[in-house]
Parts: structure tokens; sequence; C-alpha cells
């Protein structure tokens, strides 16, 4: 990793005295433990893959332009760029990060900057190699998205990518060059919905609390938090155009301001990853279990306070594996934490787990929406174990060292009249995955004082 540049911390003090724009972007914290000067995540993107496909088959000579929507205001930031999982070198031939304009590709010239690295304007990633830029000084306001201009050099493979879903980023056509600077982003002809490419992580610096991680599959990413709650299941709900801030972790940066916190909140989701390994993590191809990517996706955050530990869902209904596999995978996370001195908020699993190998009359189907629930029964095993998951939780989890508190998603999800579904308006565009505005309601109950403690 390249060296950081060193900035005194009596200026950067002096900086956020003085700056008029910075008193309105970073509120002085009134919850919790007082805010210090410090790098904290106020976004990221866990690593996924860097499969060749349609949506990342490489290319040349092209630039990018990511859309990010921090969760903290900020008046200083530095960049993380990754190919650790990448198969060839590649070559940053140019970046930029600027003020987003508009929900285009345009950027706020005022308040744009290059990015360096180690003072170099260029940098060689070899494959399994990361690095983070020079120090960058761009202020916006809390609810502003970010853009992260990166131009490649000469050839590339596919890219370290992580699902982006609803949030529209841009690109150049492969040879369109460098065009980072682009204000009104013309040069980029290319809407992309699905991918934010080798860009991992952004800090900002400044008095803040620390950061805290959400950490889990699909539903931390946010899948289908674009879709709106007016159905009730067994009618799914249907996406809203332009919902793209009500991912669980969009959710939680709003509580805790609300409430008084100054912190980054960093989304540690991986669409399809279990808590433990399995056939797809082996094959190295798609997903990385949680277990192995705590140390990565979490404990290296900057300014990392506490993570809310949410898998198991991919592990009961995909897997179809028994409890106390589930377990012992939790019990794995919890323990890197501990030993990282991170707090540990572990999450119950809500409501719909059901194992698809199971019968098709355990299966909910349109016939039967209800099918393989507890009332009237028989209950799906995935069901089954979830629950037993759940009482371990509550019960045994809770307990173990360096666990804080529960998240009981469960408790405020499950639909009473049918306990292994979700409440109707809070299913999305499938069974399991909640809508947006649910998302928050599981947000929700994350207990915020037990973050950072006394």
């Amino acid at each position: 990793m390249v060296s950081r540049a060193v900035v005194s911390l009596t200026a950067l003090a002096v900086l956020f005295t003085l700056t008029s724009c910075t008193s309105a972007n970073v509120p002085l914290a009134t919850a919790g433990q007082p805010p210090v000067l410090q790098w904290v995540a106020t976004w990221t993107a866990a690593l996924e893959n860097a499969a060749s496909s349609g949506a990342n088959p490489g290319g040349s000579e092209q630039t990018f332009r990511f859309v990010v929507l921090p969760t903290t205001a900020g008046a200083q930031e530095r960049v993380h760029f990754s190919n650790l999982l990448g198969k060839t070198p590649v070559t940053i031939g140019a970046a930029r990060l600027s003020a987003a304009e508009g929900a285009g590709p345009a950027i706020d010239t005022s308040r744009d900057g290059a990015l360096t690295f180690n003072g170099s304007s260029s940098i060689t990633l070899a494959p399994g190699q990361e690095t983070v830029s020079d120090p960058v000084q761009i202020s916006y306001q809390y609810g502003e998205e970010l853009a992260v201009s990166v131009y490649l050099k000469g050839s590339f493979g596919a890219l370290v990518e992580n699902s982006s879903e609803f949030q529209s980023n841009f690109a150049t056509n492969s040879g369109g060059g460098n065009t980072t600077t682009d204000p009104t982003g013309s040069s980029f002809t290319q809407t992309t919905v699905g991918e934010w490419f080798m860009i991992t992580a952004v800090d900002v610096y400044g008095p803040y609390q620390g950061t805290v991680a959400v950490f889990g599959s699909s539903s931390v990413v946010g899948h289908n938090s674009d879709y709106g709650n007016t159905n009730s299941y067994p009618v799914f709900n249907v996406q809203v155009p332009g919902q793209i801030s009500d991912r669980p972790s969009d959710w939680l940066a709003r509580q805790l301001r609300a409430a008084g916190y100054a912190m980054g909140v960093a989304n540690a989701g991986a669409t399809g990853d279990p808590a433990g390994e399995d056939g797809v993590t082996a094959s190295g191809l798609s997903a990385i279990a949680g277990v192995d990517r705590m140390q990565h996706d979490v404990l290296s955050l900057a300014g990392i306070k506490a993570v809310v530990i949410y898998f198991g869902g991919v592990d009961l209904r995909g897997d179809c594996v028994p409890a106390a596999n589930v377990e012992a995978s939790l019990t794995n996370m919890v323990q890197q934490a501990q030993k990282a001195g991170v707090r540990v908020i572990l999450a119950t699993i809500p409501p719909s787990e059901y194992c698809t190998s199971s019968s098709a009359d355990l299966v909910p189907s349109a016939d039967n929406p209800y099918a393989g629930d507890l009332n009237p029964g028989p209950e799906n095993p995935g069901s089954t174990q979830r629950r037993m998951v759940n009482n371990w939780i509550r019960s045994s989890g809770a307990a173990l060292p360096g666990v804080v508190a529960i998240a009981d998603f469960d408790a405020v999800m499950a639909y009473p009249a049918h306990p292994d579904f979700l409440i109707p308006n809070y299913v999305a565009g499938d069974n399991f995955h909640p809508n947006g505005p649910s998302y928050g309601i599981q947000s929700a109950a994350i207990p915020l004082s037990s973050i950072l403690g006394k």
C-alpha cells in the first residue's frame, strides 16, 4: 500500500474550526463518546469477484465515473482502490473525486480535485494489490453524492466489482481515453446500473466518533431496497424510480444522525455470500464466505468501532445447512471482531428462509403462498433451522465475549399470523427481501446506544 500524506492534527483542527462550510457539514455529536479528529469510512463496497461477464468484460483506454452516497458530511477525503481479486495488472492513469451534480454523470467543477498516489497521478496495481489515494479536500453536505472518476490506461481484464444494483454509474466506450475532467459527463455514453469497479471505500477526516459496519449478504447490500411498500404479499411490490438511498447502511446513517451521532456507516454486504464456506465460495468465482471477509471488509476499515453481523440466510435457504453450521460461523466472526477490539451486535434472521431443496408443497407458490409456514404447517426445514439459529443468537450468541447487543430483526419483521413470512407489506419483489421502507423498520431494531457504549 502506498504511503499516505501526513497532515498536522493541529492544522486540521484549525481547518474544521474556521472553514465556514464545515460547521454545517460535520455536526458535533451529542450522543455517545465525544468526536475526535480521525479518518472514518463514509462509504464502502465489499469485494464480490472479478469474474468476466457482459457487464465486466475488460477493456482498453476507458474512463469510468462511479457515483457514491456518503453516510456523513465531510471536507477531506481519500479513496481506496483494489485489484485484490483481479487476474491481470490494472493501471490507473488518472483519477478524480468530485461532488456529483444532478442524476447523471455531471460534476461540480468548483468541488473537484485530482487524486494522487504518493504524489503521482498514476499507479499500476498488480493482481492482489490495493492502494489508497493521498488526501484531497472536497467539501460536501450530508445527503450529497460524490463522483469518483477513474481512467484505466492501456488494456485491462475483468475488474474487481461490487453490485450497485440500482445506482447508475457511467463509462466511456472502450478506447475513449482519459475524460476524468469532463464536467458535463457527455463523454460517458454508457450507463451501467449494476456495478462499482475497483473502488472499495471513501474515507473522510474530521471530528467523528468512528465507523460502524453492517456486515452480511444481499440484505445488507440492500437488494430490492428500490421497491415500494404499497402492495401486500402475496401481491409483490414494484420498483420506485430514483429510490436509491434506502439500503440498510443509509437507514442506519440517518438514524445515527438523528440521534446525535457523528459516525461513518460502512456497507459490508456482498450478494450471495454465506456465513460459512460452501461449494460456491470454494470455487472462488462469485462469492466469499463471511468468515473469510471479516478481516478485509470490516476490521481493516478506518475508525472501525462496531459491526452489526447479519448472516445466515444464504446458508439456510440455498445450502440448506443445519443451524449448528450457521452458529459456528457466527461464533467465528464474533471471535475475530472481539480479538480486534470491535464491538459486535448480532442480528437475528427475519423470514423468509425456505430450503429450496424441500418438496414443492413446503415452498410458497401462487396456489399456496403461505406453504411451508409454521402455521398451519408442515414447516419448511429452512424455517425450522432459522428459528433455531435465532434462539441461539438470543441466548448463547448474546453471551459470547465481544457481543454487546442483539438487533432482533426477526421480532420486527415476522408476520404474527404466519411467522415464517415477512409482514405482508414489508415484502419487495420476491418473498425474502424487504422493500426500502421496511429496511428502515429493520434498521430501527439496532440499539444505537450499544454501538459505542459509554
